[in-house]
């Protein structure tokens, strides 16, 4: 199992204790608010949301998973268009869920056959896959994104 942190913030500007120091949008809801002397666009907000869908897309189809399920489901508010806990998720609507989880609109936890897609809070992502994915680590670095190994907070290892 390789287990990897995806993320738009660089390592090299965590302490040592593992904080990231620099002044960072987090959330959808950041859109139109300053950081670091700079007002977070809608523009750069797809831009990024984007390129950590087609990273976790590049991670599973590079590891050939099939339809991860829908585990842990938290809705916040109405939304109708949130998945069911259990359903399968197509490969035609996995970018759909993943972006509605980076905006908040509901939270779940991606999983099949020992592989994972988990969102965390501050626009962090974990994958879990069977295979190395050298392509996909490629990709998302290309997309401007770090891949760390580390181990996904979200993980249930009880449930297998």
């Amino acid at each position: 199992m390789h287990r990897f942190r995806v993320s738009k913030y660089d390592p090299a500007l965590r302490t040592v204790s593992g904080v990231y120091g620099k002044d960072e949008w987090t959330s959808f809801s950041d859109v139109g608010r300053s950081f670091s002397g700079t007002t977070l666009s809608r523009e750069e907000y797809l831009r990024v949301e984007s390129a950590y869908v087609e990273a976790a897309a590049a991670f599973l189809a590079e590891d050939r998973a099939p339809e991860l399920r829908v585990v842990g489901l938290e809705i916040r508010g109405d939304r109708p268009t949130a998945p069911v806990e259990g359903s399968h998720v197509a490969r035609g609507a996995f970018a759909g869920v993943c972006q509605s989880i980076l905006r908040d609109e509901f939270w779940c936890k991606l999983e099949a056959d020992g592989r994972f897609v988990h969102f965390g809070w501050d626009f962090y992502m974990y994958v879990g896959v069977l295979n190395p994915c050298e392509r996909a680590i490629v990709r998302a670095k290309s997309l401007g994104l770090f891949v760390e190994t580390f181990e996904s907070p979200y993980i249930d290892e009880t449930r297998g």
